[in-house]
């Protein structure tokens, strides 16, 4: 079996499905060759790696390439589409049909590379920017061998009517739909022991065009993940072992530690669970995660076998009751890690620490608001306070913090905006978010419960019309979707906070300078009192003492506090003298209030336990 990951994916990587699945595939069906192709990283290579990463970093450009291929009748329309991505200074080539012509070119020399007829089948794992250039090659493979059995599966196609498409493109002979080891280990089981004769009772799990699996359109996944084999990226480092010197990297190492997303609360009218806009987990049932010792001999095997040090985990949501076991473990294995994972935003400042003694060097925190009431409307179970807090720590830490900032989320109003604008007085120390405008996933809640976030009607995004012929269009249920709502609104409503957001990218870029690199808010701890050092753009710092019962206030509020909690511990002192240095600070923007809850934003210079 040949297992393909197709262009765009992050090139400096391999794919993670196609480590795993071979892995799992090796393991279980030891009789069967299973080779991967992670055909991205050549494509990189002989396209340029600057070219390709200026093209695959926006899904439409980057599928408007194979879409020309695929249908050049309508390679206009597509040529349309990638030059309306461009912005100025951008760094994707702006010669589109150059690029379609090296690309086609690239291809075939892979395709004429190959002895399809060796293989007894091949799988293409399809993910953002992978569609149009996976239904190009399979095309083109069936032109070769129309007998290879073709499967196909991957996050792009496990949304509802995902069957839909084999019969829009027959060259797919299977649809896995959900997770992809059992299903595809059911199926070569099949093939190979019925040859050439048809299948009647396919695994669950999977798709064909005149048979449907037994039972229901269920998932057929692993129960445990503890069992599976540890990763296999080596066609991977053969084919960059391949390259020039001149053009090899040191690659980064994708790492599973649980698959699915634990954030289950429901929303306050109890109609969904997990965040409003999110539909990342479709391809899953549950959450299930890898014990921690499994994860930490994963990443010292690969990191030996390999001899790079930079690791990514793509888990949608680390899995928190492990975390602590998982970093120290990494940290004990004694090597100089580089490590990038995502976060809820109610990370403890202690496993933060951990973290980054382990390694971990970059985040991306699910923070999406600095207002309480739209973290509420996203069922974010997190309030603007707790995002300010990481912000804070991982500021404190060296820890580079890369999150979004979602703008235009429907039912927005004048006093998210607001309420966004007044944190962003108080975050400008801080380093900045990235804005984004928010995007209709497939079977988010948001899709779901269109009506109720005054969303009049949902559709197929209308850059597929671009992308595919008219025939062909509808039927396909592409992971953005489409929608009719208060757009034009949303757009003026957030404008005043994205000119706010350049500023601050602005004003930060400047207090960086001053203070070479350091935080440009923290404190200096002389005991019985404290010493803030306030960084101002292009101004003279600001410094404040804060002695006795006020230094020790300030330190305690380390982490959101309520009044009740900070008069609980400061007895000596009433609730209306703790009112009184709380205002006074909030004034001088050196503690975040909201309600009745505090923010000290002054990082120390050096950590101390939290009281």
């Amino acid at each position: 079996m040949l297992l393909v990951s197709a262009p765009w994916p992050l090139f400096n990587r391999p794919s993670l499905p196609l480590g795993v699945l071979k892995a799992y595939l090796t393991a279980t069906l030891p009789h069967i060759q299973t080779d991967a192709c992670h055909l991205f990283l050549k494509l990189a290579h002989r396209l340029g790696y600057k070219r390709y990463q200026g093209i695959s970093r926006r899904v439409w450009r980057a599928e408007a390439v194979f879409s020309a291929l695929l249908y050049p009748e309508r390679a206009q329309l597509a040529e349309s589409l990638y030059k309306r991505t461009l912005k100025r200074g951008d760094p994707a080539p702006e010669d589109f049909q150059k690029v379609v012509c090296q690309v086609k070119t690239i291809m075939g020399d892979w395709l004429q590379r190959i002895d399809w007829s060796a293989l007894e089948l091949v799988g293409f794992s399809i993910s953002f920017c992978q569609v149009t250039a996976s239904l190009y090659l399979i095309s083109k493979i069936k032109a070769i061998c129309p007998s290879l059995p073709v499967v196909v599966g991957g996050s792009s196609f496990s949304g509802e009517r995902s069957a839909d498409l084999l019969t829009l493109f027959p060259d797919i002979d299977y649809l896995v739909v959900g997770e992809g080891e059992r299903p595809l280990a059911g199926l070569l089981h099949h093939l190979t022991r019925l040859g050439a004769g048809p299948i009647v009772d396919l695994p669950d799990g999977v798709f064909s065009s005149d048979s449907r699996p037994g039972g229901a359109d269920h998932f057929s996944q692993l129960s445990r993940l503890d069992r599976l084999p540890v990763p296999d990226y080596d066609d991977y480092f053969s084919m960059l072992a391949g390259f020039s010197p001149q053009h090899r990297f040191f690659p980064v190492l994708p790492i599973e530690g649980s698959r699915g997303c634990w954030w289950h609360r429901h929303d306050t009218d109890g109609q969904f669970k997990g965040c409003a806009f999110c539909n990342l987990n479709l391809q899953w049932e549950g959450y299930r995660t890898k014990r921690p010792e499994q994860v930490i001999r994963e990443v010292d095997h690969l990191v030996r076998r390999h001899q790079v040090l930079s690791l990514t985990f793509a888990d949608n949501a680390f899995p928190v009751n492990h975390a602590a076991p998982i970093f120290d473990g990494i940290r004990e294995l004694g090597r100089d890690m580089s490590i990038f994972t995502e976060l809820r935003a109610n990370t403890p400042p202690a496993l933060l620490r951990k973290m980054k003694q382990a390694g971990v060097d970059t985040v991306q925190v699910g923070i999406e608001a600095l207002s309480s009431q739209l973290l509420a409307k996203m069922n974010k179970g997190a309030r603007a306070i707790d995002n300010l807090s990481l912000m804070k720590h991982c500021e404190a830490l060296g820890i580079v913090n890369a999150s979004n900032l979602m703008l235009h989320f429907p039912t927005s109003d004048d006093s998210d905006v607001n309420e966004t604008l007044h944190s962003l007085a108080f975050v400008r120390w801080y380093r900045p978010l990235k804005t984004i405008s928010f995007w209709l996933g497939l079977e988010s809640p948001v899709y779901r419960f269109a009506r109720r976030f005054r969303i009049r009607s949902v559709f197929n995004h209308p850059n597929l019309k671009k992308l595919f012929p008219e025939s062909v269009a509808p039927g396909i249920r592409f992971m953005i979707q489409g929608y009719r709502g208060d757009r034009t609104r949303q757009r003026k409503l957030w404008r005043s906070v994205e000119i706010e957001t350049r500023r601050w990218q602005k004003d930060y870029d400047t207090m960086q300078r001053q203070t070479g690199g350091k935080p440009a808010l923290s404190f200096r701890d002389g005991g019985s009192f404290i010493i803030i050092d306030q960084y101002l753009p292009m101004q003279a710092t600001a410094r404040h003492r804060l002695i006795g019962i006020s230094a020790e206030i300030y330190r305690y509020c380390e982490t959101p506090r309520t009044l009740k909690q900070v008069a609980g511990v400061f007895v000596a002192h009433s609730s209306e003298q703790i009112s009184a240095f709380f205002k006074s600070m909030v004034k001088k923007r050196l503690i975040f209030e909201e309600g009745d809850c505090y923010l000290s934003l002054a990082v120390p210079t050096s950590w101390r336990p939290c009281p």
